[in-house]
């Protein structure tokens, strides 16, 4: 087929292939959401015309528009290196692989050559899959699916914004720079798995160092985290909360309690154990302050005893210009309501008794 003509056909297909471009893309992206997978991107295109004609004119070897096999492709960015091999898995079990035009181009690295390279797949859908009503009209078509890690695309984009294809192509003074950086780029990835692994065995581990040795244990997200969900005084408070109230606590995200780690570190609270000490010190007015707030409608988060307790600690500062200072940097309510809630935590320090002078 001459070029001419194979334009023809990609002019007439356009719309399918759009239609199969985008099908393709909400099809991967339920398949990874059903196996917990989450990848940091995951996006869908179908070749320009330009693209496809410069293609043809080079290679000449195409008679028609289904040999493209990367006519439309599926680009999935991982966050992490190792993620590319669990989705490689559910590519090879969820659709058909056309091996002969699939390569794995990590496996193809020559360990003293630059670059860092991804996992292609040709792929078209299973037999089981085309027969569903949805996806008929695409039963014979195949696509290109490209999986990479973050760094591995960072590594792709630039290398290809540069120009140079091989090895042979780059300047020598410059090639030695190349193969440095593709080194500390795969360390890097390597780096960020390993990370990865010890905060999740960090966070395995803390809630039993909470209860074993409380005063070794530091203030961070996890720790935080894991003292909401293991203390018993915050149960206690907390269910004094939704029995006095009639409301009802909702879970909230890990990096959401940033703040109380923020708070605890104003006021000098270094541990779990000094934080749960100081809290049942002023518990009577924990709840003060929460019955002043609550109201049955309200929904709060768990661990909102620890929010009242840091607005009881400002409550004590020695004045209205120093409970400002913590609400300002701790960026507290917004500016137009700093001022009045100064004033109402200052007032609430007098009437219970917190301040000295």
């Amino acid at each position: 087929m001459t070029t001419e003509k194979l334009m023809v056909e990609y002019d007439n297909s356009i719309e399918i292939l759009n239609q199969f471009s985008s099908s393709m893309q909400s099809l991967v992206s339920r398949l990874m959401n059903a196996s917990s997978i989450t990848a940091h991107s995951i996006s869908a295109r179908v070749k320009s015309r330009n693209s496809l004609q410069t293609k043809a004119t080079k290679k000449s070897k195409y008679s028609l528009l289904s040999e493209v096999t990367d006519i439309v492709g599926i680009r999935i960015i991982t966050h992490y290196s190792d993620e590319v091999d669990q989705i490689a898995d559910l590519i090879e079990k969820e659709f058909t692989v056309d091996t002969d035009n699939s390569i794995d181009k990590r496996a193809s690295l020559d360990p003293d050559r630059f670059g860092y390279l991804s996992l292609h797949y040709v792929v078209s859908l299973s037999s089981s899959r085309s027969k569903l009503i949805e996806y008929e009209k695409f039963s014979s078509m195949k696509f290109e699916i490209q999986i990479r890690s973050i760094l591995q695309h960072t590594w792709a984009e630039i290398e290809h914004d540069i120009g140079y294809k091989s090895k042979i192509e780059i300047p020598k003074p410059v090639r030695r720079k190349f193969s440095q950086l593709a080194g500390l780029l795969e360390m890097a990835d390597d780096q960020f798995i390993q990370i990865r692994n010890e905060l999740k065995v960090y966070e395995d581990d803390v809630a039993d160092i909470i209860v074993q040795a409380p005063n070794d244990v530091g203030i961070d997200n996890v720790t935080i985290h894991n003292y909401i969900r293991t203390s018993k005084l915050i149960a206690k408070i907390e269910s004094g909360f939704t029995n006095s109230f009639n409301m009802k606590l909702y879970e909230q995200p890990v990096w959401n309690l940033s703040r109380y780690v923020k708070y605890c570190n104003y006021f000098s609270i270094e541990t779990i154990h000094q934080l749960d000490e100081e809290m049942a010190n002023y518990e009577v007015h924990i709840n003060q302050r929460a019955s002043e707030v609550i109201n049955p409608t309200n929904t709060l988060p768990v661990g909102s005893s620890i929010l009242f307790f840091f607005q009881v600690l400002a409550s004590k500062l020695e004045s209205k210009k120093a409970i400002m200072k913590f609400l300002d940097e701790m960026d507290v309510e917004t500016k137009a309501k700093r001022s009045a809630f100064a004033s109402y935590l200052y007032t609430f320090g007098e009437r219970q008794g917190l301040r000295t002078n």
